[in-house]
Formats: structure tokens, sequence, C-alpha cells
């Protein structure tokens, strides 16, 4: 359900025995659950408790059959905060002004605990599990993916890894516990975490939504034991060049480490295959030697790969990907295996100089591509959740979109795993606003730590083919020292992708131009103009029109009492920035008016984000490339919010996610603000001939204004102007604008609405919207077509009135509670229908999403009186 606030062995004879071994992991009892690819996942029967409530040593807690009867349940991963929560010590954070009430506040921009907090103190993570009996005579290793922020590590009362080896909450650790592992027989594994400092090289959520008060002290991913032989493989790595601009062709190099952890000679073999390409080397490794071996095509041309299956991302291709499955043998003995999974593509850019602009142009295969994407965050308390990162991916999808920034690496190796499959492009890298940007405050650990954790991030990502840019700063660049170290670990670990040294204009010391662009603050976080947009011609790497956005009525009610909803209240500004909501709400009163409601004012801010959002996608594709990219601040949100979000944190699209839908169709016909054009962009990379544009304007009053047919075509990955729009001086105050594009069949494959003042758009007033007569609707819905979990229905909404049905939201709701069902895919919705109109629109959910209850369709609009219909 989705949450809302919810590797010694050197007696090894055949390869058989290493099977029965691999076999014994997968049928492990729940002391060590969800076995991946050989590995113990370390998931279930953890407890956390304070330090300051532990009297006992170290030794003591770290031993089988310590009591915990007074400590907290958990499982892992988890923060502090989140297992409190999750043990009720705590009321949800997440509704009404419940995180106010939280101990140990920490306002921002502040990073430090205050005296007194309940999380300024270390805190115990504790569980008992069992080792296969099969892992003696093996090494066994236990390995964290990001423990925040430093920790002493124990297993069965020994001190395996203390602060000086654990620390930083981006490094990936992998320890060699045989020495204290007991196969066999139940073991305890014990963590003395201590929580981030004022200075720490953590997890930051800015100004994003508040800052925890545990600053995500704990475990984030997943802890998992593995086991080996003698010689133990690390780190594969596939890197593909093809033979652009064709690429009928691509060269394939593997390298790994391979790690004696034995104190005497080890000489073997390390094979590789991929499909039907099979490599293999002779390695000889000293006591305790890493080595890296590299299969390179000029000593193996199998690694010439003729034709091969390309990945690309979901809006120009598909998502091909191969299998690296890697052994090491010794004596007749496999030691150990390893497996990643890799996409053949190449990412390339240019730089587009003009007008003494530079804008970064991204090509994936030898293609140009404009990106087009949003700011991603996890969960607020970091809880883990597949369902929520399958949704968040189906989400981008059905926008259209191509991509998302993890400004920090963020997430579990699931949500690369999932972007990989699904073509989600992928920008990685630091944060701004913090100690990663705070170098004038640096010790030479600082910079010791955020050079391993770049090089750990680095190395665990670079397999993905999803990842297409590395940013080693944000805000700022990095000073030249700094920007040195961080350039030697690309330079030795992935030179295959691009970088930037910021995510802003600012030319580094070293590296120089980005290309990419950033600001101007604060209006371009909080509002501008449709037309502004089309003065944007550059790759920018955060904006967005989204200062105030108010979500629909439905999870308003989610997230606060009713009391609360109006007037404004605490709640509001708990979740409202200060420096934005005021530009972006004086904006929306200036154009559609000052709502005297919580629904009016949900109903209006709907519009008030699709034309905004609408407008900022449109212009980055319509101007390309001079115009190159843009990652919408945000794109979803790390809890109840009411700004920068494309859609809320209960999964409810808002007018915006459907503006970037429209905006972003890969074939799209569309009216540009700047000088009043009509365009057709084209993402695919194959021309569009015999097309059929169709212009039709309409006053205020539902007048034909003015209509033109016309044959257009358009080239691939182009963008090209048809036709410029002259409408009378004396057109109402208020008029409209509808575009259809059809192919050369007669189908229907572009349609868009806009409303638009004859005051123009940067003085725009929509108030007369409010006095749109009201009009009625028919809606019938066909019955509900279900495959699995999955439910699919057709809903025909007709306007029966004389006036425009203006701003239709059809929406599923739960029969009894009348909740969302969330997520919900529409093909579109905040829909405007012209007297007699009648539109088809395909909707899925699925069906755990109701709860048990039967399904409710609604639809209600800005001036439509509401249609419930149960449905079969």
């Amino acid at each position: 359900m989705i949450y809302f606030h919810n590797y010694k062995n050197l007696e090894m004879r055949t390869r058989i025995i290493l099977t029965f071994i691999l076999l014994a992991i997968f049928t492990l009892n729940s002391l060590a659950q969800d076995p991946a690819e050989g590995k113990l996942v370390l998931k279930d029967n953890w407890s956390i408790q304070s330090s300051k409530e532990i009297k006992s040593d170290a030794k003591t807690i770290s031993s089988v059959g310590f009591s915990t009867d007074k400590w907290y349940p958990t499982s892992v991963p988890t923060t502090v905060l989140a297992a409190l929560v999750a043990n009720k010590v705590y009321p949800d954070p997440y509704y009404g002004t419940n995180f106010n009430n939280l101990p140990g506040l920490i306002p921002y921009p502040k990073r430090e605990m205050p005296e007194g907090s309940p999380f300024k103190v270390a805190w115990w993570y504790r569980t008992e599990f069992k080792i296969p009996a099969d892992f003696k005579n093996m090494h066994t290793w236990l390995q964290f993916h990001s423990i925040n922020y430093k920790a002493n590590v124990w297993l069965n009362g020994k001190l395996i890894a203390d602060t000086t080896t654990i620390e930083g909450a981006y490094r990936l650790f992998n320890l060699d516990i045989s020495n204290a592992a007991l196969p066999g027989e139940t073991n305890c594994l014990a963590l003395e975490i201590f929580p981030p400092e004022k200075l720490s090289l953590t997890i930051t959520w800015v100004d994003w939504n508040p800052t925890t008060p545990d600053r995500g002290m704990g475990i984030w991913y997943d802890v998992t034991l593995h086991a080996t032989g003698n010689v133990a493989i690390e780190n594969p790595h596939v890197v593909t060049k093809l033979n652009l601009p064709s690429t009928d062709q691509a060269k394939l190099t593997i390298t790994a480490e391979v790690r004696n952890v034995e104190p005497k000679k080890v000489t073997g073999i390390l094979k590789g295959t991929i499909e039907n390409i099979s490599v293999s080397q002779e390695v000889t490794l000293d006591p305790g030697e890493t080595k890296l071996v590299s299969f390179v095509p000029e000593s193996f041309p199998q690694l010439v790969v003729a034709n091969p299956r390309l990945w690309w991302p979901h809006t120009v291709g598909p998502q091909n990907l191969y299998d690296l499955n890697l052994s090491f043998e010794t004596s007749g003995n496999i030691t150990d295996t390893k497996k990643i999974r890799f996409g053949i593509r190449e990412i390339t850019t240019w730089m587009n100089d003009f007008d003494k602009q530079h804008t970064k142009v991204f090509q994936i295969n030898g293609k140009n591509i404009v990106i087009r994407g949003g700011g991603y965050v996890q969960d607020l308390m970091l809880r883990p959740s597949n369902e929520r990162i399958d949704a968040d991916l189906l989400y981008a999808k059905h926008m259209n979109l191509n991509a998302l920034r993890m400004e920090a690496p963020r997430g579990s190796d699931y949500l690369f795993e999932r972007c990989d499959e699904e073509g989600i492009l992928l920008m990685v890298g630091w944060c701004c606003c913090s100690t990663w940007e705070g170098w004038k405050n640096w010790t030479p650990h600082t910079g010791d730590i955020a050079e391993a954790s770049w090089k750990d991030q680095i190395v665990h990502l670079r397999n993905h083919p999803s990842v297409f840019n590395w940013l080693y700063g944000s805000d700022n660049f990095p000073p030249a020292e700094v920007e040195r170290r961080y350039l030697k670990v690309l330079d030795e670990y992935d030179n295959t992708r691009p970088y930037e040294s910021s995510a802003t204009q600012a030319p580094s010391t070293i590296a120089g131009i980005t290309g990419v662009h950033m600001g101007p603050y604060p209006n371009v976080y909080a509002y501008e103009t449709p037309n502004f947009w089309y003065s944007k011609l550059e790759f920018n790497t955060e904006a967005g029109p989204t200062g105030e956005q108010i979500p629909p009525i439905e999870t308003m009610r989610m997230m606060m009492p009713e009391k609360d909803l109006w007037p404004m209240s605490e709640s509001w500004d708990l979740r409202l920035h200060k420096a934005f909501y005021p530009i972006a709400r004086a904006a929306f009163e200036s154009r559609y008016g000052k709502p005297t409601g919580v629904e009016e004012y949900c109903m209006k801010s709907q519009m008030f984000q699709n034309e905004a959002v609408k407008a900022m996608f449109e212009a980055f594709a319509g101007n390309k490339y001079r115009s190159s990219g843009i990652i919408y601040w945000m794109y979803n949100s790390a809890w109840p919010k009411m700004y920068w979000q494309l859609y809320d944190y209960f999964f409810m699209p808002n007018g915006a996610f459907y503006g970037a839908k429209t905006a972003c169709e890969p074939l799209h016909i569309q009216y540009c603000y700047d000088d009043n054009s009509i365009k057709i962009v084209n993402s695919f990379y194959h021309d569009f001939n015999g097309l059929i544009a169709t212009v039709d304007v309409y006053d205020f009053n539902m007048k034909h204004v003015l209509s033109q047919k016309m044959d257009a075509k358009v080239a691939a990955d182009g963008s090209e102007k048809i036709y410029t729009l002259n409408v009378p001086k004396s057109i109402s105050s208020v008029y409209f604008l509808k575009l259809q594009l059809h192919d050369a069949a007669g189908k229907l494959v572009s349609s868009n609405f806009y409303w638009l003042s004859s005051k123009g758009d940067e003085k725009a007033d929509f108030t007369d919207l409010s006095r749109l007569p009201a009009t009625s609707i028919n809606v019938t819905a066909s019955s509900v077509q279900q495959e699995g979990n999955k439910c699919k229905l057709t809903v025909t909404i007709e306007n029966t009135g004389k006036g425009l049905a203006f701003a239709v939201n059809p929406k599923i709701l739960k029969l009894n509670s009348k909740e969302p069902v969330l997520p919900v895919f529409w093909g579109d919705n905040y829909i405007s229908l012209l007297p007699k109109e009648k539109k088809v629109l395909q909707v899925e959910y699925e069906l755990k999403d109701l709860d048990g209850e039967k399904p409710l369709l609604k639809v209600d609009g800005w001036n439509v009186k509401a249609v419930e219909k149960e449905i079969k």
C-alpha cells in the first residue's frame, strides 16, 4: 500500500557447493528477509533506542539475548523519527500543525539541533538474525548504503568498524565480518548511530519543506549480507561507445576489481558473459591485493557489437537492457559472481553559442533532445516505498516528461533501476544551501569525506543508462582545489557523461562555461507570466511559476482539519514559502480575482497553475535549440504542501500536471505568447507531412471570431511556425483560442485550448471568467474493464449548454468516504468544452486504491453543476 501520512573458502571443491549456498540464502527465515541476487537483506526484527535511555555497554548491547523490551520495534531502512512516528510516540507530523509540536525543531535556515533535542544524542539500532551454516569457510560481508551520519558497528560483542570509518551520509561500506560472524547461529548486529552536526555533509531539504528534527539520522537504505570465497569481485562496470553518427556498432569495455582477501597469492580466471558474448582473462593476485581487470574491444573483438539494441528515453524509443554476468574461478572453484544490468547508449553535448548566450544541448545516441523534467524528492522522513516510486515514474511518463533531477543523490537502488526500465533520464549531483557548498568552513577532513562520498556515488550509479549528467555543484561552483578533487574522481571512475561545476551559468575556474542557467531569484521560483518563458533561451536547471500551488479541495481536506481550511491558518503557513507565495498570490489575484472561500481558491488555483506551467514547458520546446531543457521546480513533494509540485504528496494531480502533460506531448500544436505565433513542435525523430492545423478564436460569449484551416508539416525534432494570430481589436476582454492538429489520415493528434486577455499577457485580467454563465454537462461512463489490479474506464463528457464549460474536472472517488482514488491517470483534465462539444476521456486506476469501496465518478468544474455517477 502507498502510505500517505500515511563474501575464504579454501576448501571448496565444486560449483555445486556454491549453488547450494545460494539456494540456502533463498530459504532463510524471517529474521533476515528478502534476498536479492544472492544477498541477504536484514530488513525486519530491528529495534531502536536513545543512548540516553541505555545503561549497558556496547559489548552487552551487541550480544545475543540482550533484552530490548523497552526499545522501539522497527524495520530497516528507517530514520529515528520515522520509527518513532510508526510507534505512535508522535502523532502524524504530516497532518495539520502536528509537525510544529515535534521536539527539537530546526527552523530554516539553521542546521544545528538545539540543546535538549532528543535527537542530539546517539541512537542504537539493533537486530538479531541467523547466518546460514553454509557461510562457514567463506568470507561474510556486511554492506551499508547510507548511514546518517556516523556509526560504531558491533557484531556479537565485537567492534567491526568505528566512526573513523563509518562517516558520511552518502558513503557506501562493504565490511568483511568473517572474524566475528557465527554461521549457523543467531548473530546480533548493533549500530550506535550519531546524528549529523552543523557542518556535516548530510542530507538537506533546503527550503523545499521543513527539516525534520532528527535531520534524517538513521539507516536510509538496505543493510545486506553476502558470502564469497577467497577472491571477491567488486565494482563491475560496462562502458559503451557508439560509432556516431551511425549507431550500427557499439564497442563495449568491461572492467571489474578483483580482491584477494587471503594472505597468500592466488591465480584464477575472471569470466564474463553478455548474452552470446563470452570473455575471460587470467589474473594473479598477491596477498591482500585488489586489481582492476579490463576487457577492451581492441583485445577482445567479440566486444564489438553489430546493430546493438539501444537504450532510449521513453519519449523517443525503447529501453533495451543487457545483463553482464561475471565470475571468478580458481582451481576449478567459483569464488564469487556478480551480475549488473546496463544499456547501450551514449550521451554527448554541444554548445549552442549565439548572442553572447551559451546553451548546452544534450544528445542521446547522437540525437538532440530537449530535457523536460522536474526536481525529485523522497519522503520527508525517508520512509521507503517502492509503490510510491512506481507511481512517481508512471506519472512522469504520463506527463510526457523525460527527466528528473536529483539534487543530492536521492533514492534507493530500486528508483534508479526503475528509471532504467521506464526510460527516465536522471541528472545527479550535490545539494545547494548547505555544508556541501560551505567550502570556507571545510576542514581537510571535510574535503576527504566529500571526495569519498562523490567516488562512492559515481561508482555506485555509473552503470545506470538513465543517469545522463553529473553536477558537482548546485547554486555555486566549488573552489578550484575541491573542483580538482571532484574532477579527478570523474576522470578515474566515469568519464563517459557530461558534467557541470554547478547548476548555474557562472563559469568555474577549471571546467569553465556550464551551458546551463539558473534564476533570476526569486521570481522564477514564484511566478512569471507565460510570455516571460519565451525569453529564457537556455537550459534551465530549476524554475517554475509555482510559488503557491493550492491542491484540489479533496486533498486539502486530507492534510488539515476542516477548521484550518478557511480562513487561512497556521496549517497553510506551515506549507507555504514566505519568499515565494506572496509573489505568486499577488499575480493570482490580479489575474483571476481574490477568492472568498477555499473551494473557489482551489478551483481557480488549478487554472492559474495550468496556464502558467503549460506555457513554460511549451516555450522551452518551441525555442529549441536555443532553449534546450527545463527542470521544473519541483516535480513532487516530500510531504503535504502547497508549492513547487506537479502533484501533491497524496498523488493528486493539479492543474500544473495537466498543463505539463499537454505541453510535452511529442507532436504538439501551441500558441506562443511572445509573438502570437502558432507552432507545431515535433519531438519524434521523423518528419510529419500532410498535417492539417485549425485555429479558432471565440469571444467571451462564444461568438466565433476567427477560423483558419491550413496544411502543415514539421521536420524531425523540429519546431515549425505555421501561422500568426491576429485578433480584432474589439475582441472581448477575455477570449478563447482552440488549436487542433490532425494527421494525414484525419486523426486528431493534438488539441490545445487557451484563455487570453485583450490587455496582453503581462497585464492579463481574467476576472471576467467568474461571470461565465452556468452551463450543463452530460456525463456517460462505460463499465469498468479490469485487467488484474488495473481498472480502465471510458468517460464521455458533453457540454449541452450554450456557453463555454470551463475547467471541467472529472475525478474518481470512493463511494462512501468521497476520498479521491489515487494515483489516477486521466487522458486529460481541467478541460474546456465549447457548446455542444463532446470529449471522450480514458482513465486508469488500481483496484487496491479503492480500499474495498466502490468507485464513484464525479465531474465538476468552474461553471458546471457537479454530476455524480456510481461506476459499475
